[in-house]
């Protein structure tokens, strides 16, 4: 008895000098106690949990993923709390397969609460598994028909699908309904910076109130908004308290990075880049800040290796899909920056120059000749005195298949000359 009571307590001052390196940032001290723990308390799975914290502030991911699976294998049964970390990680890493087969595992357990649920569609969609997101939004829907945020959710599946009519109106029904819906109207912002009028995209995050207004989330999308209308240092004072009060935050420091990119202080924005990557290496938004340094440096190979990384951990990461189609056409890689522009098509993404440069491709490469006049179509309805559509317009006409002459049908009459 006196014996377990000892490594108890060896297990509790081993945890709490763990801790105590963890809160001061000081992983390989905090791994070294967390042995200790482990090897006083073999059956316990919290020496196991923090391991994982300190290996992710180590930024050695296989290693937390390791240790998750060994606090895991000491819990009985499932541990949804255990395998929401696991997808997290997985996700960051890349893997996002993994991650999506123990979300839809927990969800067919029902183990998942709605948010995560929800969540789970916004990931599908994302991933281009538009039906499987409908299928997952269905679960929480057929409970609860009218649940706000599902049909928030059901507005932004629709959007990646390509539906626009049926998302706008759907966002403009929800929000009538109910003016605060947060999620509602960071969605509908964000389907107004994609469509080019960040003014609006500003305005219905002013609309945001309360305790919602201090989110992550809605901070970083108002300085996107500011950013889309040159105001650059307005952004920066946005982002500032919010990496004040989470210095450990990529996607914070990442938008940071990139307000402070666009004010010309290159050096600045690449040291936040390196902070931002040390919490996540493989963060999609710092890798492609770091290509836009790169770019403005005239470094344009390396840009590309730098959008390439980002989409490779996040390939449907559409701000560097919009610089490689650049990139491409200054090289005269026109089928590589017609693909890339595709892939903002399909994703829902392209902005209208994007839709345009598009269409000018098709009738260059001489291919998607009625998607291509479809979106000259509607970018003319905008502008339709600008030269420019006019003679993409007139290029994808001249491509297009003239009709046949028809053929005289009926008898054919022989008239015959007099002798």
């Amino acid at each position: 008895m006196a014996a377990v009571q000892n490594r108890a307590q060896q297990a509790q001052s081993a945890l709490g000098e763990a801790r105590a390196h963890l809160a001061n940032g000081q992983a390989p001290a905090a791994l070294t106690a967390l042995k200790r723990a482990a090897t006083a308390a073999p059956d316990s799975a919290e020496p196991y949990l923090l391991m994982a914290d300190a290996h992710l502030m180590n930024n050695n991911m296989g290693a937390a993923i390791m240790s998750l699976k060994q606090a895991e294998a000491l819990i009985p049964g499932t541990d949804p709390t255990i395998q929401k970390q696991l997808s997290e990680l997985y996700l960051s890493n890349g893997n996002t397969q993994e991650a999506l087969t123990i979300l839809t595992t927990l969800r067919d357990s029902r183990l998942l609460t709605e948010a995560d649920t929800l969540g789970l569609a916004r990931f599908q969609a994302r991933e281009g598994q538009i039906e499987a997101a409908f299928a997952t939004l269905e679960s929480v829907l057929r409970d609860s028909p009218d649940d706000p945020e599902a049909k928030a959710m059901e507005a932004e599946v629709l959007l990646m699908k390509g539906d626009e009519l049926l998302a706008a109106n759907l966002m403009d029904k929800l929000l009538q309904q109910n003016p605060a819906h947060t999620s509602a109207r960071l969605l509908r912002a964000r389907y107004f910076l994609v469509n080019g009028v960040p003014q609006m995209a500003e305005a219905d995050l002013q609309a945001v109130e309360g305790k919602d207004a201090q989110r992550a989330d809605v901070i970083m999308l108002r300085a996107r908004a500011l950013l889309a209308q040159g105001r650059a240092t307005d952004a920066e004072a946005t982002l500032k308290p919010l990496v004040d009060a989470e210095p450990q935050n990529a996607e914070a420091l990442a938008w940071m990075a990139e307000t402070v990119l666009a004010q010309g202080r290159r050096a600045d924005s690449l040291t936040l880049v390196d902070r931002a990557l040390q919490f996540r290496p493989r963060l999609a938004r710092a890798l492609y800040v770091r290509g836009r340094a790169q770019e403005e440096a005239n470094d344009k190979k390396g840009a590309e290796e730098s959008y390439r990384f980002a989409l490779s951990a996040e390939p449907r990461f559409a701000p560097a899909h919009s610089r490689l189609w650049r990139l491409y056409l200054q090289t005269e890689r026109k089928v590589d920056a017609y693909s890339a522009l595709e892939r903002l098509l399909a994703l829902s993404e392209a902005s209208q120059e994007e839709k345009v440069a598009l269409a000018k491709l098709s009738a260059q490469l001489q291919t998607q000749v009625a998607r291509a006049t479809k979106l000259i179509d509607e970018a003319l309805k905008r502008e339709p005195d600008n030269a420019e559509y006019q003679e993409v317009k007139k290029a994808l006409l001249a491509l297009a298949p003239k009709p046949e002459k028809k053929k005289p049908t009926g008898p054919i009459i022989i008239r015959g000359g007099r002798r």
